[in-house]
């Protein structure tokens, strides 16, 4: 009956020990769950951070290329302007010759 009594108490002293080494696990684990959620909202910062500037870059490249498809509109009426003058030179010499001639 001792034998019976002092194993019982074993058994319970073994289970206790389990017990505390799954408590010790368990936390362990929740802190490196704890970790790893702050690395990530980290990264989300970082990368909500990178595409802020990616989105300031690209709206002052899209700014920059309005400016520079407005240039090239008025370059482009005053290359039309120019040639319809040469059109007209042309023509007045074609006359100035023809009545020389």
């Amino acid at each position: 009956m001792l034998l019976l009594i002092w194993g019982f108490i074993l058994l319970l002293a073994v289970a206790v020990i389990f017990l505390i080494w799954v408590q010790f696990s368990n936390q362990n684990t929740a802190l490196a769950a704890t970790q790893m959620k702050a690395e990530l909202e980290g990264k989300v910062l970082h990368l909500e951070d990178n595409l802020k500037k990616t989105l300031e870059i690209m709206q002052d490249l899209a700014k920059k290329m309005h400016t520079q498809q407005e240039v090239l509109d008025k370059t482009t009426s005053k290359l039309t302007q120019v040639e319809l003058q040469n059109a007209e030179l042309v023509g007045l010499l074609a006359k100035a010759v023809e009545s020389s001639s």
